[in-house]
């Protein structure tokens, strides 16, 4: 668990996934770190959630009946251009990733991964933020 004084104050993490069990296994580690996350179990739910919360990242599988992950970003973009935040996309290979890039991808992590991949590459972003941020 993140010490109390690494605790995020930053923006919401929104999770992405149709599995409810990894979706609510990924809440719960970020949460242990000291994130604040929402969920979502499909596309137009996290399109509709990002408009309404403007989370600092989205956390999103990219394989998910009807709208992936590349279609979620898509539709974001056109939706909030360049305020449409960063993804970590979750992949069972990473050339999806390199498409996604252009739509906000910032990083992949290619399935299975482990947690302390996913609490590091969560960490990486939220320090890219904040150096943009000053």
């Amino acid at each position: 668990m993140a010490a109390d004084d690494e605790r995020y104050e930053d923006g919401p993490i929104l999770v992405v996934d149709d599995d409810e069990h990894l979706r609510e296994a990924l809440a719960k580690i970020l949460e242990h770190e000291g994130h604040t996350v929402l969920q979502a179990a499909d596309g137009p739910t996290a399109v509709r959630m990002t408009m309404e919360h403007r989370p600092d990242l989205l956390v999103l599988d990219y394989m998910m009946p009807g709208m992936n992950g590349e279609m979620v970003l898509g539709e974001l973009q056109r939706e909030l251009h360049e305020d449409t935040p960063p993804a970590l996309l979750l992949t069972a290979t990473l050339e999806p990733v390199e498409r996604a890039s252009r739509m906000g991808a910032v990083e992949g992590l290619e399935k299975p991964f482990n947690v302390p991949e996913l609490v590091a590459a969560v960490a990486r972003h939220r320090r890219r933020l904040k150096s943009q941020q000053s």
